[in-house]
């Protein structure tokens, strides 16, 4: 591999590294009028990395899957909801969001209990994608 070629190879990987934080901006959307969204995102790394599971509202609506890498969008009216784990024993958290909002909530799996117990962590939008951008 020349030099110019190595450089060129490297200057397309750092491109590509920052690909993915702008590509998900982009992807995520304003919330409808008079609508929250809030946005389920589960890092790369981890406890329990190969796991996947389901979020459902209270109803027992599925509105997200849920595996490595994932960022689920969910729209939502302002209010108190409640999400759980179907598969998952005693999972469950409530979100608040306002019209106009947008939540980002963290989900990972509590490598400090026996069970690996799902968690829900809400986020600033901030560190949310900087998160978001390193998966």
């Amino acid at each position: 591999m020349t030099k110019l070629t190595r450089r060129v190879f490297l200057g397309s990987a750092a491109t590509a590294a920052v690909l993915p934080a702008a590509a998900f901006a982009a992807s995520v959307p304003a919330p409808a009028s008079g609508m929250g969204l809030i946005v389920f995102y589960r890092g790369g790394a981890g406890a329990g990395i190969n796991a996947r599971f389901d979020i459902a509202d209270a109803n027992g609506k599925i509105v997200a899957h849920m595996q490595q890498g994932a960022v689920q969008p969910v729209s939502v009216t302002p209010g108190t909801h409640e999400f759980s784990v179907p598969d998952a024993n005693d999972t469950s958290g409530e979100i608040t969001v306002a019209a106009g909002q947008t939540v980002f909530v963290e989900c990972y799996l509590d490598a400090a209990t026996n069970s690996g117990k799902l968690q829900f962590r809400i986020q600033p939008e901030a560190t949310a994608m900087k998160r978001i951008s390193k998966m």
